[in-house]
């Protein structure tokens, strides 16, 4: 009986931690022994072993590095900003300490007493989706328009076996934007469908050749249609906040509006809505703050019980508060925030926030990287492991199949529960283009 019932606990616990979502994740980045967020701590070396090519550091949790990414891909450590030193982990041996290391793939490791570094695996956290941009035929041209970058403006769950991901497409060095989108079964093999749905010559009040872009996924609404927001270049240069309605056939049945909310449009606003979501009855929508040099960004959200009354009229708001004030917070938060996805998992809510980290000796330096938030008592609160999703940045001379990642993640994620996976659909930068729509899976179970 006594073994029955230290069964049925061990059970009872594994079910807990499988509707935990901040589970699925693990600490992919590791940069100080309290808190990536605070970074109060830094890991250092404490002692060398030359001769053997290994090191003690004051990190002590190091059956860490012994959890296996999704297809064995190594540890490694890194030193500078943008992960400018790679060295790759061999072996950790938690009972003495000594990490072994093998071939330096990137700059030269600092490995002397009081030097700081990173444990980093991105793979531990996620897969890139058959390890290549998202489409089979990769789309470089529309109309005889060259393309610069497609980004994931939303995705749509039409129907069983049925996706849309909406795409806002760039043309030229940002000269204009539209919206087209692309189509998948399976949320794995997509087709780009070269139909235009909106761009900014449709736009009364958006610049007559200008950039227009969707974000979040769009909220599905009682008649069978969706509302997607919108980020409109405005002909002053500055963005407003907007929305439109479309029908499952992506036919546009409510043109573009301004969401007429004081703060969030209008000529002297540069500002433009990042997602939406309905939660225990109650309608939540962020929106993200540009300051004049796109630094040290906001991000704010609102909540309403009647979304279009909010949206057309200014009514009915509950509450207005700032999620984030990149100038006045720490670690990776202290840059551009300008990225963030609202995730219900199992009747929680969750934001993964994107945020860019400004100059310093961390490999998050200048990278869009994404953390975890919860919501408590109607209070946002940080994993204090974030950020969590990290692109593999120049571990390509260890893997080149991953060269096409190199640089960091743009936004906007998009994401999707399916088959005990997450989906997230967003585009890692590169020299050429810009970036690389493409899609990951982490999962859930």
């Amino acid at each position: 009986m006594k073994k029955l019932f230290f069964f049925l606990n061990i059970l009872l616990s594994l079910l807990l931690q499988a509707q935990d979502f901040p589970a699925i994740f693990e600490n992919c980045l590791i940069s100080d022994t309290e808190s990536n967020i605070a970074r109060a701590n830094p890991i250092h070396i404490t002692e060398i072993d030359e001769a053997n090519n290994r090191i003690k550091t004051n990190y002590t949790q190091l059956q860490n590095l012994l959890v296996e990414a999704t297809e064995k891909q190594s540890w490694f450590i890194t030193q500078s900003e943008e992960a400018s030193t790679i060295v790759e982990i061999l072996k950790v041996d938690v009972k003495s300490g000594w990490i072994t290391l093998g071939e330096t793939y990137a700059g030269v490791f600092n490995m002397d007493e009081g030097e700081t570094l990173e444990f980093f695996n991105p793979f531990i956290n996620y897969k890139i989706i058959q390890n290549k941009p998202l489409f089979k035929t990769y789309p470089t041209y529309i109309k005889d328009a060259q393309i610069n970058y497609i980004q994931a403006g939303g995705i749509i769950k039409r129907a069983e076996n049925d996706y849309v991901l909406l795409t806002p497409v760039v043309f030229g060095a940002h000269e204009t934007r539209a919206i087209y989108y692309a189509t998948s079964s399976d949320l794995e093999n997509w087709s780009f469908q070269e139909k235009k749905i909106l761009d900014t010559s449709q736009i009364p009040f958006a610049k007559k050749k200008g950039n227009i872009f969707s974000t979040g996924n769009p909220l599905p609404l009682k008649n069978g249609t969706y509302l997607v927001l919108l980020g409109v270049e405005q002909p002053n240069g500055n963005y407003t906040s907007a929305y439109m309605v479309l029908n499952a056939t992506l036919d546009i049945v409510k043109a573009p509006q301004e969401i007429k909310i004081p703060n969030w449009y209008g000529e002297t606003q540069n500002s433009f809505p990042l997602a939406i979501t309905k939660h225990n009855g109650v309608y939540r929508v962020l929106f993200h703050r540009r300051s004049k040099r796109f630094i040290e960004s906001e991000v704010h959200e609102i909540t309403t019980k009647n979304i279009l009354k909010a949206f057309n009229q200014n009514k009915g708001i509950i509450s207005s508060k700032i999620i984030q004030k990149a100038k006045n917070e720490t670690g990776y938060l202290r840059g551009k925030a300008d990225d963030a996805s609202y995730i219900t998992y199992n009747s929680k809510l969750y934001i993964l926030l994107g945020s860019e980290e400004l100059p310093s000796e961390y490999l998050t330096s200048f990278n869009r990287e994404y953390g975890l938030l919860s919501l408590e008592n109607d209070q946002w609160i940080h994993d204090e492991r974030s950020p969590l999703i990290v692109n593999p940045m120049t571990i390509h001379n260890k893997y080149p199949e991953y060269e096409w990642t190199s640089d960091h993640l743009g936004g906007f994620i998009s994401p999707i529960f399916h088959d005990n996976y997450l989906y997230l659909f967003l585009t890692f930068g590169t020299d050429n283009p810009d970036y690389l729509l493409s899609g990951i899976k982490i999962k859930t179970n």
